[in-house]
C-alpha cells in the first residue's frame, strides 16, 4: 500500500528544490553581477542611481548615415532612484531619426533576471512650449524596483540629431536620415552625467576616406584610434566620474562637463560655405515685401538707421511661436515670404524675415549661426541652438543684429549676447568669430528717488528710472509684457516695499516701441508711515533700494548667491552698472545720531561703492552696484557676492536720527 500523506510531502520538498536551484542557475547566468557588485560606497555614497557602464557604438555610412547602438547598465541604490526608475523615457524626433528600444532587462538583487517587454512601450509626443515639431517620447513601465536591482537597456536609433538649422530632408527609404551636410558626421559627446559613473565607452567607426578630427575639452578622456578592416575606429572613454554637481546661474553644462567634439568637416569655412548654399533661395522678397521694406525705412538715409529700422520691425511683428509646416519641421528655413504671411517662427524663420527684407533694399545680408548661453569649439562640429544675422558692409565688416532677442529692445545685438560664437553662413566662407566684449557702462540701470518727510514721518515723492543697453531692456520688457491692467497692482507692489500703505499718485512712462531714446519711468508717490517717530528720534532707511529689491530682476541685481563658495564659473549674462540717488528732505532740526560709513567694496570683477550726507536738512545717498564681467571665474565669486551682500546690507540698514544740536 502507497503512503499517500508521505508522497504529499515530498512532492514540495521537490518543488522548493526544483525552485532553488532554478534561481540559482539564473543567478549564475547574470553576467554583470561582479560589475554590479563592485558600485557600492566611495563615489556613490549618497546617490541614488549609478550609471554602471554606457556604451555607444555608431556606425557611420558614406553618405553621414549613422546607425547607433547604446547599451546601459543603471544600478538602484536607493528608495528615491527606485521612484525616478519607476519607467524609462526615451525622446526621439520622427523627422530625424528612427528609434527602437531593442532590449531591457531587470537584474534583481538576489541575481535574478527579468525580461521587460519593449513592446509594451507607449509612444506619445513630448511636452512642448512655443515650439510643436512633433518631437516624440517612448516610455516604458518597469516592474518595481528595490534598492540593489538594476536596469539595462539596449537602444538603436538611426538618423542624426540637433542639426537645428539644416536644409529640407528628402523622403525616400534612408535618404531622409542621412544629415543635411551630406557625407559629414559629428558628434558632442559628454562623459559626465547627473549620476557617478563606473565607465563610458563611445566608439566610432568610419570608412578610411572620411578621418574625423577631434578635441577633448574640460578635464581627461581616454582616446584611441585603430583600424578595422576598411574603417577606422575611434574610441573614447572615462572611468569612475563623479556626480555633476550644478551650481545656479552656471554656463551650459557643456562648457564643464569632460567633453570629446568631433567632425569630419574639415573647417568652419567648409560648414559656412555650405551653409550659405543650402539657405540662400529662401530669402527671396516677393512684391508684398518689396512695398512694406520700403514702407519701414521711408525718410531714413543712414543705412545705420534703415538696418535698425528693419530689425525692429521683425521684432515687433513676428511673434516666437514654431508651428509645424509639415515634414522636416525644425530643419528647413522658411522661405521669408512665408514668414511674413504667417507673422510666425523661431529664430531661423525671424532671422530670415530680417534677411529678406534687408536684401529687398539692396543690402547683402547672410544669415548666422551661433549658440546662446555656451561655447562654440574650435572643432567644426554643430553646436549651435540659435540663428542670427550678418549684414555686410562696403568696407567688408559685418554688422551683427538678432531681431528674435530684440523685441522691446534698443540695441541691434543684445547686450546679453556678448562674447558669443557666430559662423557667418558666405560664399567666401567665415572662420569662427565671436562678437565683442559690452562694458558694464554700456548696461546701465538708475533709480532716482527725489522726496520730502514730513512731521508725520510720511514720504512725499517722485521715482525716476532709466536705463542703457540691457538695462534699458529689462524696463520696457517688464511694462511692455504686464497688461495694461496689472501695471498698476505691478508699480504699487514695488512702492510697497518702502512702505505698506505706500500707493502710485501718478505713472507715466515715454513710448515702450520707441527705440530712438532711452525709456523714461517717472512714478509720483506718497508713503504714509514710511519713517518711525519715537519721542525726539526718527528712523528711516534707504528708499530707493528697497524699492528696487522688490524686482531685483528688474533691475539687474544678481541676487541668487547664497553659497559662500563656489567651483564653477558664474554665468550673469551681461556686465551692468546699477545706480541709486536719493534724496530726501527732512523736518527741520534732524541730526544723526552715528553717521552711516561710505563703503568701498570689491576690486575689478565686481564691486559696490557707498556714500551718504546730511546737509542742510537733506539726506542724500548714492550707491553704485557692478558687475564687469559676463562670465565670472569662481575666483571672483567673492567679489560678486561680496558686492551684492553689502547692496543688501545698505537696503536692511535703518538710520537713526535725533532732533535738536
Amino acid at each position: 500500500m502507497v503512503n499517500v500523506e508521505k508522497r504529499l510531502w515530498i512532492l514540495p520538498v521537490c518543488l522548493v528544490g526544483v525552485i532553488l536551484a532554478l534561481g540559482t542557475a539564473r543567478a549564475q547566468d547574470d553576467p554583470y553581477r561582479a560589475l554590479l557588485d563592485e558600485v557600492s560606497g566611495g563615489l556613490y555614497a549618497g546617490a541614488d542611481v549609478a550609471v554602471v557602464f554606457d556604451s555607444t557604438d555608431v556606425r557611420v555610412e558614406d553618405s553621414g548615415l549613422s546607425h547607433v547602438t547604446s547599451h546601459r547598465l543603471l544600478k538602484v541604490l536607493t528608495w528615491g532612484g527606485a521612484r525616478r526608475l519607476t519607467a524609462l523615457r526615451f525622446d526621439y524626433d520622427p523627422a530625424s531619426n528612427v528609434f527602437e528600444p531593442r532590449k531591457v532587462v531587470v537584474h534583481r538583487a538576489d541575481g535574478t533576471v527579468e525580461p521587460v517587454d519593449v513592446a509594451a512601450a507607449l509612444d506619445h509626443p513630448q511636452p512642448q512650449r512655443m515650439i510643436y515639431w512633433g518631437a516624440r517620447m517612448k516610455v516604458l513601465e518597469l516592474p518595481r524596483l528595490n534598492p540593489g536591482d538594476a536596469v539595462e537597456m539596449e537602444t538603436y536609433k538611426k538618423g542624426f540629431q540637433i542639426a537645428y538649422l539644416e536644409e529640407m530632408l528628402q523622403d525616400e527609404g534612408d535618404e531622409r536620415y542621412i544629415p543635411p551636410m551630406r557625407g559629414h558626421y559629428y558628434d558632442v559627446v559628454t562623459f559626465q552625467e547627473n549620476d557617478p559613473l563606473r565607465e563610458k565607452v563611445y566608439t566610432m567607426r568610419i570608412s578610411r576616406n572620411k578621418p574625423a578630427q577631434y578635441s577633448v575639452y574640460n578635464g581627461e578622456v581616454f582616446s584611441s584610434l585603430t583600424l578595422d578592416d576598411t574603417l577606422l575606429v575611434y574610441t573614447f572613454w572615462k572611468r569612475e566620474v563623479p556626480a555633476f554637481k550644478g551650481e545656479p546661474r552656471q554656463p551650459d553644462h557643456t562648457d564643464i562637463v569632460p567633453k570629446v567634439v568631433l567632425a569630419t568637416v574639415k573647417d568652419w569655412q567648409e560648414k559656412s560655405r555650405w551653409f550659405f548654399q543650402v539657405n540662400d533661395t529662401v530669402f527671396a522678397a516677393d512684391d508684398a515685401i518689396r512695398a512694406a521694406a520700403r514702407d519701414i525705412v521711408r525718410g531714413l538715409k543712414d543705412e545705420d538707421a534703415q538696418i535698425a529700422a528693419v530689425l525692429h520691425w521683425t521684432a515687433q511683428n513676428i511673434r516666437y511661436s514654431g508651428i509645424s509646416m509639415g515634414k522636416g519641421e525644425g530643419y528647413t528655413l522658411h522661405p521669408g515670404t512665408m514668414t511674413f504671411q504667417d507673422r510666425a517662427g523661431v529664430c531661423k524663420d525671424i532671422a530670415g524675415m530680417s534677411i529678406t527684407l534687408l536684401r529687398a533694399l539692396g543690402f547683402t545680408v547672410y544669415p548666422t549661426m551661433t549658440m546662446a548661453g555656451a561655447r562654440v569649439e574650435k572643432i567644426p562640429a554643430d553646436q549651435f541652438n540659435h540663428c542670427v544675422v550678418a549684414v555686410k558692409r562696403q568696407d567688408g565688416t559685418y554688422t551683427m543684429i538678432d531681431p528674435t532677442w530684440a523685441p522691446y529692445a534698443m540695441a541691434v545685438w543684445s547686450r546679453a549676447e556678448g562674447e558669443q560664437h557666430i559662423v557667418v553662413g558666405s560664399p567666401e566662407g567665415e572662420d569662427l568669430d565671436a562678437i565683442r566684449t559690452f562694458t558694464a557702462d554700456e548696461n546701465q540701470t538708475h533709480v532716482d528717488l527725489k522726496g520730502e518727510v514730513n512731521a508725520a514721518g510720511d514720504l512725499e515723492g517722485a521715482i525716476t528710472i532709466t536705463g542703457t543697453g540691457y538695462g534699458d531692456t529689462r524696463l520696457r520688457r517688464i511694462l511692455a509684457y504686464t497688461s495694461a491692467r496689472d501695471r498698476g497692482r505691478l508699480l504699487s507692489g514695488w512702492l510697497a516695499n518702502i512702505a505698506p500703505d505706500a500707493e502710485v499718485v501718478k505713472a507715466s512712462w515715454t513710448t515702450l516701441d520707441d527705440f530712438s531714446k532711452p525709456l523714461v519711468l517717472t512714478l509720483n508717490f506718497r508713503a504714509p508711515g514710511y519713517a518711525l517717530q519715537a519721542g525726539d528720534r526718527l528712523l528711516l532707511s534707504p528708499a530707493a533700494v528697497q524699492f528696487a529689491f522688490a524686482n531685483a530682476r528688474a533691475f539687474q541685481m544678481v541676487n541668487d548667491l547664497k553659497a559662500e563658495e563656489r567651483h564653477s564659473e558664474l554665468m550673469v549674462w551681461n556686465s551692468r552698472v546699477v545706480r541709486f540717488t536719493e534724496s530726501l528732505r527732512l523736518p527741520k532740526g534732524y541730526r544723526f545720531t552715528e553717521s552711516p560709513e561710505d563703503k568701498d567694496q570689491g576690486g575689478e570683477t565686481a564691486g559696490c561703492e557707498i556714500s551718504t550726507a546730511l546737509k542742510k536738512g537733506v539726506l542724500t545717498s548714492s550707491l553704485e552696484y557692478r558687475i564687469n564681467q559676463r562670465t565670472i571665474p569662481a575666483s571672483g565669486y567673492d567679489q560678486v557676492k561680496g558686492a551684492y551682500d553689502t547692496l543688501k546690507e545698505f537696503a536692511g540698514q535703518t538710520w537713526s536720527l535725533k532732533k535738536g544740536s
